[in-house]
């Protein structure tokens, strides 16, 4: 299984990523040629553009360096809760 990290630096007027989910083209275009896709909340953040697709996955920024450190292993789940 190929697994892809992407991180795309969001409010600090970069190019994509930064602003009302312009970021998701570019999820949607390396979701296609990998097997799991890991990202950022930041990145999905216009709800009404974003929806679900089963190997895109986002963990909050903390989650995100510990795992791309190789501190922490994530795993998959089906419903987030507040």
């Amino acid at each position: 299984m190929y697994t892809a990290v992407l991180i795309i630096p969001t409010g600090i007027g970069a190019r994509i990523g930064g602003y009302a989910g312009d970021g998701i083209p570019v999820v949607r275009a390396l979701s296609g040629v990998c097997d799991r896709l890991i990202t950022h909340p930041n990145v999905l953040n216009a709800a009404q553009l974003y929806w679900s697709d089963p190997n895109i996955f986002y963990v909050e920024g903390l989650g995100l360096d510990r795992f791309a450190a190789g501190r922490w292993g994530l795993r998959p789940v089906v419903q987030n809760r507040v």
